[in-house]
């Protein structure tokens, strides 16, 4: 202890002592008044200091410093919040905390996606779904399709004239002129009746514009599954 903190104390017990023994009522005042004087004050606590930056971050949800909030009124996100130097500690905390946490958002990926393909060989993307108009039209165009008729037939220059005007290419032949072409007409259909359509793997006895259509369509489907 430092001596003027000792004596002090001392010196005021003297007064006092003088004081009484002589009587003196300016002596006793003067003691009162250095007592006073010398009893220290209750020491008080340092406001509090604002943390710095690092504080704040611990002190905050853990969050990527990309992620972003949905506010009523803006897009705010955690960096921009933490790093809002006119906001106090607290006034940052609460701001984020009373966003929205369902309306967090992490940065969205572009996505990769490309132009539908246009090829018949193109895989689908759904291999069971409903071909697209193009794609089913691609396919039809690949059907092979094959017309074993004779120069007399009525039926087969029907048959002949619809494949022109569908613009459905087709190849023809004539069962009296090629002893080929009559070998494997007979292997399709026994019967010996003209026309007789292969179209794809499906063999069509005669000629109906209906049956045609239905046996391109199926013959592309089998080509796109």
């Amino acid at each position: 202890m430092k001596q003027s903190a000792v004596a002090v104390p001392l010196t005021i017990a003297a007064l006092s002592l003088l004081a009484l023994a002589a009587g003196c009522d300016q002596l006793a005042d003067l003691a009162d008044r250095l007592a006073d004087a010398v009893i220290p004050a209750e020491p008080q606590a340092a406001p509090p200091s604002e943390p710095v930056a690092e504080d704040v971050a611990a002190e905050l949800p853990e969050r990527p410093d990309t992620s972003t909030a949905r506010s009523e009124t803006d897009v705010i996100s955690f960096r921009s919040i933490l790093d809002n130097k006119q906001m106090t500690r607290r006034e940052r905390i609460r701001a984020f905390e009373n966003l929205d946490p369902a309306a967090l958002q992490k940065p969205v990926a572009k996505s990769n996606v490309t132009a539908a393909p246009r090829g018949e060989g193109a895989e689908r993307t759904a291999k069971n779904s409903e071909p697209a108009d193009w794609e089913l039209a691609t396919a039809r165009r690949r059907v092979p399709v094959v017309m074993y008729s004779t120069a007399w037939c009525g039926v087969c220059k029907r048959a002949r004239e619809y494949f022109t005007e569908k613009r459905i290419a087709f190849e023809e032949h004539d069962v009296d002129q090629n002893a080929i072409a009559r070998a494997e007409y007979l292997s399709l259909n026994p019967r010996r009746s003209v026309p007789t359509i292969k179209i794809g793997d499906e063999v069509v006895v005669g000629f109906s514009a209906q049956a045609v259509e239905r046996a391109l369509d199926a013959a592309a489907r089998a080509r796109l599954n």
